[in-house]
């Protein structure tokens, strides 16, 4: 009986019929513990392979844990007495060797959250396998805090060893700060590894260039492997162009990019989850986010992994669910503890709620696994500002232009946080940063508009302007049309204040800053025309007046007293109503046609207060919700700058009021802390 229940277990197993080997195989071992005397040794340990095998391979990760552990045993005791069935058994089934035993039993300990005890049984392991390199290697650098970066790096290149084409290794090394020289070298001297792939040497430094912070040049080098090389429109490259780009800032560039890299392929959730961000900066809430969040509505939540849970709280944050989005984000993370997009909206979600301690825990964990996001250092000034503790959001502006010597975005911020201070010291250095901003990028629409803010702090509005009709004349943006105009009013150039206030609104119907400046046009194209006609009716009155007084008695004095007091009041009356004008910042001297004014704002009118009732009812939701606020109409993922995004067409230019300083901000008036930055940009 025990040879015949064998052979059918054996047979089961060969055949995949793991379900019902599971129950035969128990069976059997159960005989073979009762007869000790049909009982062999190679028998119950054969036995004991296919029913730990087999659990393994039905998920039952607890049970086949122990099961295999006590294979482990039943093998070194066949090992010591050189049993010639062993060396039989694992040439048949080389997923019975020792290497492969010991793999499963990590594999079942990470499944159950062990990681530790996993990493323990693949160090025990003397000769590891590429697949146990790669195994402990992802294990170490998850949830092995202890080890440094160059011992968790040693399993990788133990990979790159046996398999130099391991992508995923090449990646992670320089992620881990490995030189790309060093990883290219050992890629290169390879025993196995072919001399004709001329493209993996631009593959190895468009990493290493991406991972150093020099995301448009990383852009640039992928972007020429797509244009020369036969990897073409692959959906992983593509997904690396849009992810450099997404980095850098440039967004519109970087939605392009990852669109086409989804088309190709539909269950790429690297480039669907980056989509789902850079659709948010876009202002693309509605419809493209329910089609990226459509495929996997129909699927259950068993199958979902760290990216599909951060798409859908990418989705609930877009549609002003925080509480809902942290939920899904807290999900993201428990599956990957190392998933970037999820630690940074976490980031955000508890800086907008108000919870800037656990912001600034999410950013400082992100800072850890990713030195190399800008987010995380925008992200962190945010809260510093917050908190009012503007030495740190100091020393945080300067921490990034360090790292990001090669992009505008850094030196901008800094000089935003210099702009914003009450100090006129500082104030006056946050020139020269946006200068350095300009120099790298000439069109940096954040840097431009800060620069225009300075020139008009400067009394320089002339320049401003100029700056400003320059940069929309090739990059029009709602933002700077609506900043422009402002300028122009304030030079009570009205006409030019209208033109541009209207071409925002073409744009961008609900814009709040620009509806806000063309009603306030219209209010005082409207004192004008009013106070034009109470002119114009008092002038008869006082020619009336004058001639009875000249024909009761031309020699009377008091009658030409009264004459020159009334023309002395109607002209003091013209006076004050052109100061009441030029206080708004608006003069009926500049030539504007008040009758045109007023018909321009009769035609827009219906326009205007659609647009203007649904920023309302959005604001209103949004108050309402109790959640994030959303400061001088900046849209939620704009809480920080005023200038913010890198794309020429992603501008956020509605600035919340930055906090007082601290007591500590005055420790900078001796020894100024940027002195070292101006080093930096003078070298």
């Amino acid at each position: 009986m025990e040879n015949v229940l064998f052979a059918n277990v054996q047979n089961l197993y060969d055949n995949g019929l793991y379900e019902c080997t599971i129950p035969v195989a128990s069976l059997l071992a159960t005989v073979l513990q009762n007869d000790r005397n049909v009982a062999t040794l190679e028998m119950e340990y054969q036995t004991m392979l296919y029913l730990s095998s087999a659990n393994y391979k039905e998920r039952n990760y607890r049970l086949a844990c122990s099961q295999l552990e006590g294979v482990l045993k039943q093998r070194k005791t066949m090992w010591r007495y050189k049993s010639y069935h062993l060396s039989a058994i694992e040439s048949s089934y080389t997923q019975f060797q020792d290497a492969e035993l010991r793999y499963r039993i990590a594999k079942c300990y990470r499944e159950m959250g062990d990681d530790q005890m996993a990493i323990s049984v693949l160090q025990a392991t003397k000769s590891r396998t590429p697949k146990l390199n790669m195994l402990m290697a992802k294990l170490q650098l998850h949830h092995a805090r202890y080890l440094t970066k160059t011992q968790k790096a040693a399993a990788y290149k133990d990979v790159l060893r046996d398999c130099p084409m391991s992508l995923t290794a090449i990646e992670a090394l320089i992620e881990l700060g490995i030189e790309g020289s060093e990883v290219h070298s050992m890629v290169v001297n390879a025993s196995n590894m072919s001399k004709h792939i001329e493209w993996l040497s631009s593959w190895i430094k468009a990493h290493a260039q991406m991972y150093g912070c020099k995301h448009l040049e990383a852009a640039k080098t992928f972007q020429q492997l797509n244009e020369t090389t036969l990897l073409r429109q692959n959906h992983h490259l593509l997904t690396n162009i849009g992810k450099c780009l997404y980095y850098y800032g440039n967004f519109i560039q970087a939605e392009l990019y990852l669109e086409t890299a989804a088309r190709n392929n539909t269950y790429n959730m690297n480039a669907i989850g980056l989509l789902a961000v850079v659709y948010e900066y876009n202002g693309k809430k509605n419809v493209e986010q329910e089609t990226l969040i459509a495929p996997i509505r129909t699927r259950s939540t068993g199958e979902f992994k760290s990216p599909h849970w951060f798409l859908l709280a990418q989705l609930a944050y877009a549609n002003s669910k925080y509480e809902r989005a942290l939920i899904y984000t807290d999900r993201a993370l428990d599956i990957d503890p190392r998933n970037m997009e999820a630690l940074l909206l976490r980031g955000k979600l508890f800086g907008g709620l108000g919870r800037n301690e656990e912001a600034i825990q999410a950013f400082r964990t992100a800072q850890c696994l990713g030195p190399y996001r800008f987010e995380i250092y925008k992200g962190l000034l945010a809260c510093y500002i917050r908190q009012k503790r503007m030495k740190e959001s100091h020393n945080m502006c300067a921490l990034a232009v360090r790292y990001f010597s090669t992009s505008p975005r850094s030196y901008t911020m800094f000089g935003h946080t210099l702009f914003h201070s009450s100090n006129p010291q500082v104030k006056k250095s946050a020139k020269k940063f946006v200068e350095k901003a300009l120099q790298i990028d000439e069109h940096y629409a954040p840097g431009i508009a800060l620069m225009a803010g300075i020139f008009q702090h400067e009394g320089a509005a002339q320049e401003a302007i100029g700056l400003l009709r320059k940069q929309v004349t090739n990059y029009p943006h709602p933002k700077l049309f609506a900043m422009l105009a402002e300028l122009l009013s304030s030079e009570k150039d009205l006409d030019g204040a209208l033109h541009f206030y209207m071409k925002a609104l073409r744009m961008e119907p609900t814009f709040r800053r620009a509806l806000d400046g063309f009603d306030a046009l219209t209010k005082v194209a409207r004192s004008a025309n009013a106070a034009t006609a109470n002119a114009a009716t008092n002038k008869p009155s006082e020619t009336s007046a004058a001639s009875c007084a000249s024909g009761s008695g031309s020699g009377s004095g008091s009658g030409n007293i009264s004459v020159t007091a009334s023309t002395s009041s109607s002209s003091s009356s013209n006076q004050n109503a052109n100061n009441v004008t030029s206080s708004g910042g608006q003069s009926s001297g500049s030539g504007m046609n008040t009758s045109a004014v007023s018909t321009a704002s009769t035609a827009t009118a219906t326009t205007a207060a659609t647009s203007g009732s649904a920023s309302a009812t959005a604001t209103t939701t949004t108050t309402a919700s109790g959640t994030m606020a959303t400061p001088c109409g900046t849209p939620n993922h704009e809480w920080l700058l005023d200038c913010e995004e890198m794309s020429n067409d992603v501008l956020e230019l509605s600035s919340p009021a930055v906090a007082q300083e601290d007591g500590d901000f005055d420790t900078f008036s001796d020894d100024p802390f940027w002195q070292d930055i101006d080093v930096d940009i003078t070298n």
